[in-house]
C-alpha cells in the first residue's frame, strides 16, 4: 500500500497558476488597447508579421495553460505503446500476367 502513494504525481498546480496569470494579461492587454493595436498592426510591410507572431505567443500562452490545467484535473493523455508488427515475407519474384494479344480488323 506504501508503493501505491510514492507512485502519485505532483500536479503542476503553481506553473497552472503561471499560466493561467499570463494569459489573463495578455488577453487583457490586447483587448483593452484595441485602437493601439489595430494602428500598429496595420501599418504594412513588416508589421504585418505582429498580427502572426501575437498569434502565436497566445496561443502558446494558453496552450501551456490547458494542459497544465487538465493535468491538475487529474485528466492525461494515454500513452500507446508503440506495437511492432512482426514483418511478413514478400515476394518479389511474382507472376505477372501476361498481356493477351488482340485481334484488330481493319473494314
Amino acid at each position: 500500500m506504501a508503493q501505491q502513494y510514492g507512485n502519485l504525481k505532483k500536479k503542476p498546480l503553481g506553473k497552472m497558476l503561471v499560466y493561467g496569470a499570463l494569459s489573463a494579461a495578455l488577453y487583457a492587454a490586447l483587448l483593452s488597447n484595441q485602437a493601439a493595436v489595430t494602428a500598429l498592426f496595420t501599418r504594412g510591410a513588416w508589421y504585418a508579421a505582429l498580427p502572426i507572431a501575437t498569434a502565436f505567443a497566445i496561443s502558446f500562452v494558453h496552450g501551456g495553460f490547458t494542459n497544465y490545467f487538465w493535468s491538475v484535473m487529474g485528466i492525461e493523455a494515454t500513452k500507446k505503446s508503440l506495437r511492432t508488427r512482426p514483418e511478413e515475407k514478400r515476394s518479389y519474384d511474382r507472376e505477372r500476367p501476361q498481356p493477351q494479344p488482340r485481334l484488330r480488323a481493319r473494314v
